[in-house]
């Protein structure tokens, strides 16, 4: 019999996909910093059943960052880029634990069309949402310009 899913090994991606159904509590466990992040990193969530228990992290693994924290860093990645892919949820958390920094994806609108394309390739974005949401943010462009934008986007994505 398997444990629950909230005491197996995971992925960050896995992770990152579903923050909110984690306690707010609980650790999320990654690679060490000086081990680079991938979506398919290994990660788990530590569940403890009460305050100041020692509960050591699974092998490999190190605790990283509270789940309210990791909830809050993505929604907040979600409002700046809908469907954000798993490998930029991952780049932000890593920026975000390693940097000190939350990314700001909206300043540049070449950026944030990359990502938004990269939204729409993944399955996670509808193109018209994704042009909408672009032009939320750069609403001085004409409508034409706009779509050259993120056309030009999923061009270079895709390459």
């Amino acid at each position: 019999m398997l444990p629950p899913p909230e005491r197996r090994l995971q992925t960050l991606a896995a992770v990152l996909q579903v923050p909110e159904s984690f306690p707010a509590t609980a650790w999320l466990c990654a690679p060490p910093r000086l081990i680079g992040w991938q979506p398919e990193s290994p990660a788990a969530v530590l569940i403890t059943a009460a305050p100041g228990q020692a509960v050591p992290s699974p092998p490999g693994l190190v605790r990283t960052l509270f789940m309210d924290e990791v909830q809050l860093l993505i929604s907040r990645l979600l409002l700046q880029v809908p469907g954000a892919t798993a490998a930029l949820r991952v780049q932000t958390l890593h920026r975000y634990k390693n940097h000190d920094e939350f990314p700001a994806l909206t300043s540049q609108p070449d950026e944030l069309a990359l990502h938004l394309a990269d939204a729409v390739r993944a399955g996670s974005l509808p193109a018209h949402q994704a042009l909408a949401h672009f032009r939320r943010y750069f609403s001085h462009f004409t409508l034409e310009a706009a779509r050259h934008i993120l056309t030009q986007a999923m061009l270079r994505g895709g390459a």
